[in-house]
């Protein structure tokens, strides 16, 4: 596969399916060109799962003239994203999904055990036959499950004018603020905090976002912040663990002790519950009924003792899981 890039990262040998001789295949596919170690790196360094990490760009192999041509144009939304020699690139959102959709749709079932979608700016579903874990769609149920609860949520988008671009429809009954923000940018980032003083919990709203942005605007703001790469890392670990989940620095005992009941197959379906995937989409991605769904669905809300999926988030963010 063109611009295909392979990493592993190792953890205990007690993971799903997978050994020292067989680590779980991830793929993770970004909007730009690959290698982002930057990012895959740092989402792998906390994972207890042994991952052998294989990359690809939407951009990879692209002559320059191609990737010009894919360049944001008046009147579009756009999307940040990294091209290999580590400079910024903005992007058609529109037409970049299309053609990560047309990466997706080529991998054939069961190639890889998880497929990764860095990219928090992309509305739209991906038809798969492998699990995947769709950043966007992991991170907007998340927004929407605080901002359902009753916190007004501050977002900090890495372009400016994405402020003006916003636009999730199932966020229009909440409040919502958004500011302009950069990775690594203390000036930017407090500058984004004054307009998001209104806010009761702040989201990093991308994937370029690092530990030490939250980290800084944690300590800024004295708020709660959500980081998009801990979400997809831990619907990741979610998704992989077949056993039972090891104790992990900065996650309560009691949310470990719920995580625990939970077999295999049920964190699967919790993770993909997370992101607000119906019942036939993730039998399609697991490869089983949309019953056998129903019922791992109405046994994990027990075990983890509640009600909705909205609260089943609010408990995975506030038990400093994501």
């Amino acid at each position: 596969m063109t611009g295909e890039t392979v990493r592993e990262s190792s953890g205990p040998d007690d993971a799903a399916q997978a050994t020292p001789d067989r680590p779980h295949r991830v793929m993770f596919v970004s909007v730009g060109q690959s290698p982002r170690r930057d990012l895959i790196d740092e989402m792998l360094k906390n994972l207890d799962v042994p991952i052998e990490a294989l990359e690809i760009g939407a951009l990879d192999g692209l002559s320059a003239q191609h990737i010009d041509a894919l360049r944001v144009r008046p009147g579009e939304t756009s999307i940040i994203s990294r091209l290999a020699d580590g400079s910024d690139i903005v992007l058609s959102k529109p037409r970049i999904g299309e053609r990560m959709a047309e990466i997706v749709a080529a991998f054939s079932p069961k190639q890889y055990d998880l497929v990764v979608m860095l990219s928090t700016g992309l509305f739209r579903d991906f038809e798969s036959t492998c699990p995947t874990v769709n950043a966007q769609r992991a991170i907007e149920s998340a927004i929407i499950s605080l901002a359902a609860h009753g916190a007004v949520v501050g977002l900090i988008q890495p372009l400016e004018q994405q402020i003006h671009e916003l636009d999730i429809p199932a966020l229009s009954p909440y409040r919502v603020l958004a500011a302009y923000g950069r990775e690594g940018d203390r000036s930017l980032l407090a500058r984004a905090l004054m307009d998001l003083s209104g806010s009761e919990i702040i989201v990093l709203n991308s994937v370029s976002f690092t530990e030490a942005d939250r980290e800084t605007v944690a300590r800024a703001s004295g708020k709660p912040v959500v980081l998009a790469r801990r979400i997809v890392a831990s619907a990741i670990r979610l998704l992989l663990h077949d056993t039972r989940p090891v104790a992990l620095p900065g996650i309560s005992s009691e949310f470990m002790e719920k995580l625990a009941r939970l077999t295999p197959r049920e964190r699967q379906v919790m993770s993909l519950v997370a992101e607000g995937l119906s019942n036939k989409a993730i039998a399609r991605q697991l490869g089983i009924s949309p019953k056998t769904v129903e019922i791992h669905r109405s046994n994990l809300m027990g075990k983890m003792e509640v009600s909705s999926s909205s609260a089943l988030i609010r408990l995975v963010i506030g038990a400093g899981w994501s």
